[in-house]
Formats: structure tokens, sequence, C-alpha cells
């Protein structure tokens, strides 16, 4: 039996994966293997699922549309900074943050983990901090360099309205992977 490998997604509009592209385009450093996340790849991911088995998917196709009548669209903001995962000094992933709206994510976040782990699914172990991983990093010689490029980017201030969730398909390819979408729960909260 196939099995779907699969993640929930706040996905971004347009604009924002274009000036998200751009960003990446300046970050572009010599003496560095960063591999950037395509442009119609980027999302905020609110939970990883991995393999799912068909009966599995529409669980979670279930749990997330009682999930989403219960929260109402929100606006999110983009933070004015990059940042790095797990540290500036240790660069793996190249990510930026969510300023506005970050409550509501966490509630959504939180929603979404208590419910799935109540049906068995396994919960995460780190917390959840908003964010879009714009690349990942395989090498950067001078680090040193990288963190003062980093620093020195002022992210627009970019708003979405978050209007609904989105169950994600990624299959993995040699080019990468490629995302799919499931099925779109909008938010429908009075």
């Amino acid at each position: 039996m196939e099995k779907l490998r699969s993640f929930i997604a706040v996905n971004l509009n347009s604009e924002i994966k274009e000036y998200l592209t751009s960003i990446q385009t300046n970050l572009n450093i010599t003496d560095a293997k960063i591999k950037w996340v395509e442009k119609n790849n980027l999302h905020l991911t609110m939970k990883f699922l991995g393999y799912l088995s068909l009966d599995q998917t529409e669980l979670v196709k279930t749990i997330l549309k009682e999930i989403t009548s219960q929260h109402s669209p929100f606006i999110i903001k983009l933070s004015s900074n990059i940042g790095t995962f797990p540290t500036y000094q240790m660069p793996r992933i190249i990510w930026v943050g969510i300023k506005e709206g970050i409550n509501e994510l966490k509630e959504l976040y939180n929603s979404i983990e208590n419910n799935l782990s109540n049906q068995g699914f396994p919960r995460e172990n780190k917390d959840f901090y908003g964010h879009i991983t714009i690349g990942r990093v395989k090498y950067i010689r001078d680090k040193t360099n990288f963190i003062q490029i980093l620093k020195r980017i002022e992210v627009n201030n970019f708003t979405q309205e978050v209007g609904s969730i989105d169950f994600m398909e990624s299959k993995l390819t040699p080019q990468g992977p490629i995302y799919s979408l499931t099925a779109k729960f909008p938010l429908l909260k009075q």
C-alpha cells in the first residue's frame, strides 16, 4: 500500500514568495553551498507528519476540518530580520520569522498537536517557532562574513491573511521535493 509523505502548512501568497525569492538571490555568497527553497515550495510548516497510510490521511483530514471550524482567519506579518537554526555560528537552516499573528499561529499549532496526538500521532519534541525556511546550508567557508550579510538584510514586513491551513503531500525527487495540495481547510469560526 502506497503511503504519502505529508505535512500541514500555511501556504504563502505570490507577493511574499516573490519577495523571499529576491532575498535568496541577494544572499548568493561565494564559497558557500546553500540549497534554496524553490519559490513554489515556500511555506510555513505547522506540522510534518511523515509517511501516512490512506486511513491516516483520512483521519488527519477529519481532524483538520474539526480544528479549522474553531479558528478564525488572522493576519501574519514577516519579521524584519533573517535567522538561522540552530545558531548563527552553526547555520543549517536560513529562515524568515513571523512578527505578528504568532499567537494565533501557536494556538492553531497547539490545536493540531493536541488533536493529532490524541489520535496516536507523535508530538513534536521541540517548541513551535513560526518561520519560513528559505534555505538549507550545506557549507559556508566564511561564516563571519555570512552572518554580517544576514544581519544587514532588513526584511520588508509583508502581511498576509491566513484564511486556511493546507494538508500537503511531499514527493521526494533527485531535483528536490515537489509539494502538492491534498486538501485545503478554511478557518471558519465566526
